[in-house]
């Protein structure tokens, strides 16, 4: 193994030093497949391992199983740009039920051609992580849209939310992070945090796990902390603040749904994106029930059915796609 593959090792495990930092540093800046091969690695480590014991997991046997089974697929416009940024989103690899990566590459170019939206739509069904050239990294739920401008101005980067991701943006002090989403603006310079804002639900959430961020709503500015979340009604065009787990609210991005106590309607329509099916029921049937558990990605969907049946006593028939439930 050379230096550099031990280097990497160390620093998808998170015990490179400072200095095998700067020696990979160095060696990112000397051509675009190496970032490209770390970013691969990465998300190797990141969104395989969790799935099995980390004490257990050997690197080095893993990641040579899944190099040779890389293939990598262009899915976009490449975009020419002037001392600014062009973008060329790339899958990377999948994983599991419908997980897929996607690499968005940032250079810089001497002439401007073209100024284009990419737009990344993820359907029910999957989920799709996506690595900005910035160091930002950006899950997309399922049944979520992403739209991201091919040119990013010299102050500010900017992209458009509807649906669901979790965003862990690169520290710019000069060009804050600003994400989009139906009349309200969140930005950021470096941090780490969810929003949910789907077209069929009345509100925007925003949970903060790490940093700050700024809520821009009309002509009202609030300040969320680590640990707070924001919910916005689009009705009523009000904004209220809580104390939460975060963890509630972003373990979609690790395989997994924890919910605490949630409206039973509401955790319908999260499996419905989750599993892409259909369930039909009576929403006065369960109206103000509540229901806590985990759903795991890995399992099919009768794992929450299952779930579902220890704790509120339902019937149910699944044909195909469509599930009909109804209370015993």
């Amino acid at each position: 193994m050379s230096d550099i593959d031990s280097i990497i090792n160390k620093y998808v495990q998170g015990t490179s030093t400072e200095a095998e930092n700067n020696i990979l540093a160095e060696w990112l800046r000397e051509s675009p497949e190496n970032k490209n091969r770390l970013f691969i690695e990465k998300d190797i480590w990141d969104t395989y391992a969790y799935q099995f014991d980390r004490k257990k997991y050997n690197i080095d046997s893993e990641l040579q199983v899944l190099r040779s089974k890389l293939t990598i697929k262009n899915t976009s416009k490449v975009t020419v740009l002037n001392q600014i940024i062009r973008i060329a989103a790339v899958i990377l690899i999948t994983f599991g039920l419908g997980w897929s990566t996607r690499y968005i590459d940032f250079n810089r170019n001497s002439a401007v051609q073209e100024a284009t939206i990419q737009e990344i739509v993820v359907p029910k069904g999957q989920v799709s992580q996506l690595f900005l050239a910035d160091g930002t990294r950006v899950w997309i739920n399922s049944e979520s849209k992403l739209k991201v401008l091919s040119v990013f101005a010299s102050n500010e980067r900017s992209v458009q939310l509807s649906g669901e991701a979790f965003f862990e943006v690169t520290k710019d002090p000069k060009r804050p992070f600003r994400v989009e989403v139906n009349g309200q603006k969140i930005e950021v310079l470096g941090t780490s945090f969810n929003v949910r804002a789907y077209p069929n639900h009345n509100e925007i959430q925003t949970t903060l796990t790490a940093g700050k961020i700024q809520l821009f709503t009309g002509d009202q500015r609030s300040i969320l902390n680590p640990g707070e979340q924001s919910i916005f009604n689009l009705e009523t065009k009000q904004l209220s603040i809580n104390q939460v787990d975060p963890a509630n609210y972003t373990s979609w991005k690790d395989g997994r749904f924890e919910f605490q106590n949630e409206n039973l309607v509401d955790v319908f329509k999260v499996i419905e994106r989750w599993y892409d099916v259909e369930i039909q029921y009576k929403e006065s049937d369960f109206k103000g029930m509540r229901f806590s558990g985990v759903i795991k990605r890995n399992k099919d969907v009768n794992h929450f059915l299952n779930l579902l049946n220890h704790s509120i006593p339902v019937t149910y028939r699944i044909d195909l796609d469509k599930i009909t439930i109804a209370p015993k």
